[in-house]
Parts: structure tokens; C-alpha cells; sequence
């Protein structure tokens, strides 16, 4: 059976929206990949979009060779902050959700602006408290500050998939002797896998991509992460672009081999989250 002329009219409008929709994000992208691949002489035309004529693999090692410490201390310091953070954060969520107390929802109301409060605001005192403790320019004064940052968002995303979780089965699991903790570990988490690993993801991402923190709390490249150093790959003479975005790429990698190896329990985990079951 054909389709009529309207039917056919808004089977194909969704499909020619996504479409420009990946093109428009796609396109940096590809300009990033091309550019990387140029000589400086194809970079100083400013064609951003024209194929290389010759691609130049060497780029590559440049960038590499000039990132590979930031990218060491940047695995160093999101791994163990990512850790922390989801789980102080599912612990918080797992307070504020199951057990009832007075100021549950004020609690809540405060996570909720503390995760959509832009960190900048507080980069001043937390700068002074870091120099204070004597974290400047270390890995643990990186984490605290990831750990201050993050974990309210950790807590309110993980907050979002305990609320799924009956209150009924905390009450089943304490008649039956099984201690809070031990409801958390055995029971709790293994139900909420998809959404601590969305959380987990989430704030991997943010604290492997942060730039200001960075190089506000770091000036020793020995612990500083990888994104102040990509900033310097530009050059300050000469505008050597195609190092710059050789090196965006490696940066790239490391997010984009996270997603790929977990996109299923984000996947589901979104899906879990705006379920209504």
C-alpha cells in the first residue's frame, strides 16, 4: 500500500531533520580530522574544509610526543575522582532516597543547585583552600577538587534511579536481618548498575574535558592534565593548527573508547531513567 502524500510528508521530515543534524555535528569534526592531516603551508590557505594534498602523518607523533605526560596525569586523576565521586555519590543518594529524615528535601533542593551551579563561581575560594591544605600543583589536590565538584551531580543522577527502587524492599531486606550496607552492596547497587554507570560516564567525561580548574590548581607539567597542554599545542609565534588538532584527536580517543565500551549500560540506563515503571 502507498503512502499518501502527507503520510509520506512526515515519514520523511524526522529523517531530513536528524540528517542535518548530524551533518552540523559532523562537520567540525571532519575539519578537525583534515586539518590534522595538513601541512603548514595547506594550514596558512585557511581552506578548513579541503582535503590535504599530502596527508602528513608526522603530526601525529608532535602531538603525541607533547601529550603523553598530561595524558598520563589525566588518567591518573579522573579514574580515582570518577571512583569517588559515584560512589560518596550513590551512598548520599542512597540516604536521601530510602530513609526519611526532616531536611530530606531540602538536602535534595540543595544537590540540585549545587549540580547546575557553574563551578567558576567558587574557583577563587577553592584556589585559596587548595593553597591552604598545600594541594597546589599535586594529583590529590586535583581530585579533592574534581570530588567537590562533581559528586553532587553523581548524587543526583544516581538519586534519579534509586527513586525506581520500592521502599518496600529496604523494609523486606531489614525483617529479614540484612544491615543497610549490606542492602546498598548486595541488593541496591546490582538493581541500579545502567544508572551508576551513566553517572560514572557523565562524570568521566567532565573531569577528563575540565580546562579551568586545571590550570588554575597546575602550572607543573609533571601533574598537570592534558587539556592546559593541548591549549599550548597552537604555538605562539606561528599558529600551527594542524598540531593543535592532531592533538585534539589523540585527546579524543580516550572519552570516545569509554562510550563505546559502555554505550550499552548508558544506553539502557537513559532508557531506564525516563521509563515510567
Amino acid at each position: 500500500m502507498s503512502l499518501r502524500a502527507d503520510e509520506r510528508k512526515d515519514f520523511v521530515l524526522p529523517y531530513i531533520f536528524v540528517v542535518v543534524l548530524a551533518v552540523a555535528w559532523l562537520l567540525p569534526v571532519y575539519a578537525m580530522l583534515t586539518t590534522s592531516l595538513k601541512t603548514q603551508q595547506e594550514v596558512a590557505v585557511q581552506h578548513y574544509l579541503a582535503l590535504p594534498a599530502h596527508p602528513e602523518t608526522a603530526n601525529y607523533g608532535q602531538a603525541f610526543q607533547a601529550l603523553k605526560q598530561g595524558l598520563v596525569n589525566s588518567l591518573v586523576i579522573t579514574i580515582p575522582a570518577t571512583f569517588l565521586c559515584v560512589f560518596l555519590g550513590s551512598l548520599a543518594a542512597y540516604y536521601l532516597i530510602m530513609f526519611e529524615f526532616r531536611y530530606a528535601t531540602i538536602a535534595f533542593f540543595g544537590i540540585v543547585v549545587a549540580s547546575f551551579l557553574p563551578y567558576q563561581v567558587v574557583l577563587i575560594p577553592l584556589t585559596q583552600l587548595m593553597n591552604d591544605l598545600r594541594l597546589l600543583d599535586t594529583y590529590q589536590g586535583l581530585i579533592f577538587a574534581y570530588l567537590i565538584v562533581n559528586t553532587p551531580m553523581a548524587t543526583l543522577v544516581i538519586a534519579t534511579f534509586f527513586m525506581k527502587t520500592p521502599h518496600s524492599f529496604l523494609e523486606a531486606a531489614a525483617i529479614d536481618g540484612c544491615r543497610p550496607f549490606t542492602f546498598y552492596r548486595l541488593i541496591l547497587v546490582p538493581m541500579s548498575i545502567p544508572g551508576i554507570v551513566s553517572a560514572a560516564i557523565l562524570v568521566f567525561v567532565q573531569i577528563y574535558n575540565e580546562f579551568l580548574l586545571a590550570l588554575a590548581l597546575t602550572s607543573n607539567p609533571s601533574v598537570q592534565p592534558v587539556m592546559p597542554t593541548l591549549a599550548t599545542l597552537k604555538g605562539s609565534e606561528v599558529a600551527q593548527w594542524q598540531i593543535q588538532m592532531a592533538g585534539a584527536v589523540i585527546v579524543s580517543v580516550v572519552p570516545l573508547v569509554v562510550f563505546v565500551f559502555l554505550s550499552r549500560y548508558f544506553v539502557s540506563g537513559l532508557m531506564a531513567g525516563y521509563s515510567k515503571e
